[in-house]
């Protein structure tokens, strides 16, 4: 058997380090449709490799990420960090300085030959490097299909209003080769497992109305035109025109009122952003800013889609959640900016 020593005898008979400038440090898990993970002992340990030939991720089993470096000198040592050296079904134990492996493995005289795979697993306490000429390792290749989307429309939301309803996945089409290398260079190729997952669809909900927004939607400026005319700018940069601003006095109704039911006499079902008007003077589906005179309430955005027998001339009536609501709202005087 071999001692620390002789080993290093044996590796300064050997030729001076020489790595591609491309190679990979490869050492994550490889899955298994029974297990979850590959055995480390059915596979190579993780290795230092040429890999000009290979456009995808390179994975070993033995439980550590993917990690890519430009040359074995890259892969940094931590002072008294345990090591342990394995060459040719051996192994031995080491203390590292502050150092590379590279310098680990030169001040032990033991200078791997130009066709020599490094496997260095640094993933746990003891770093692991591994010494030999052959190497078993797996090519993932992975093709993915984009999450269809389809799209809800709303008509009482802005076409600028877009809401995730439901988060679709990507479809991966994974296919697994096990390669083998010898002396340096690939000698074997097989397809050794291969998977498909589907891909989900997304749903989005995204507006129809134009020149509108949702009824809490902040206002950071309305700007006025002495005809009554003007734009409406909201907080997320989105801008609003308005045709006509009237004063109008509005008083509150809910569900559960005498007569008040959850479907309005357009045909929608109540909601906040539900006003109740005299449809000679504002039709149905007009679209409106509401905000009392007096600051108290900003009512927000909103449709004109019911109506009711005290609702006449210059009257609306704002529908609220709550009774309580309605009470502390009572009777106000309001400013209604009619959207275009």
């Amino acid at each position: 058997m071999l001692n620390k020593s002789n080993l290093a005898r044996y590796f300064r008979s050997k030729r001076v380090w020489a790595f591609s400038a491309a190679v990979v440090l490869a050492a994550v898990a490889i899955p298994n449709a029974s297990s979850g993970f590959v055995a480390a002992a059915d596979v190579a340990e993780p290795a230092y490799i040429q890999v000009e030939d290979l456009n995808s991720d390179i994975y070993l089993a033995n439980g550590a990420q993917l990690t890519a470096e430009e040359s074995g000198k890259d892969v940094l040592l931590k002072a008294g960090q345990s090591v342990i050296l394995y060459y040719n079904g051996e192994s031995f134990t080491e203390t590292a300085g502050d150092e590379t492996v590279s310098q680990l493995l030169e001040r032990l005289g033991a200078e791997p030959g130009p066709l020599d795979t490094v496997a260095v697993d640094a993933s746990g306490d003891t770093v692991e490097i591994h010494v030999g000429s052959d190497i078993v390792l797996y090519d993932r290749v992975e093709t993915v299909t984009e999450s269809p989307v389809t799209y809800v429309y709303n008509d009482v939301l802005p076409t600028w209003s877009e809401t995730v309803l439901r988060q679709g996945q990507d479809g991966v089409h994974t296919k697994i080769y096990e390669v083998v290398y010898s002396d340096g260079r690939e000698v074997s190729r097989q397809l050794v497992e291969e998977t498909d997952t589907q891909a989900t669809e997304t749903v989005i909900e995204k507006g129809t109305l134009s020149n509108f927004a949702p009824n809490d939607a902040e206002v950071a400026n309305i700007v006025k035109n002495g005809d009554g005319t003007g734009k409406i700018i909201l907080e997320n940069g989105q801008e609003l025109t308005f045709n006509q601003t009237l004063n109008m006095k509005a008083t509150a109704y809910t569900t559960g009122d005498p007569g008040v039911g959850t479907i309005t006499a357009s045909g929608t079902t109540v909601r906040v952003g539900t006003v109740a008007v005299d449809r000679k003077q504002i039709p149905f589906g007009t679209k409106m800013y509401v905000v009392s005179n007096d600051g108290a309430y900003l009512y927000g955005f909103s449709v004109a889609e019911d109506t009711g027998g005290a609702i006449r001339q210059n009257r609306i009536d704002l529908y609220f959640e709550t009774y309580q609501e309605c009470i502390n709202f009572g009777v106000r005087n309001c400013t209604v900016y009619i959207l275009d």
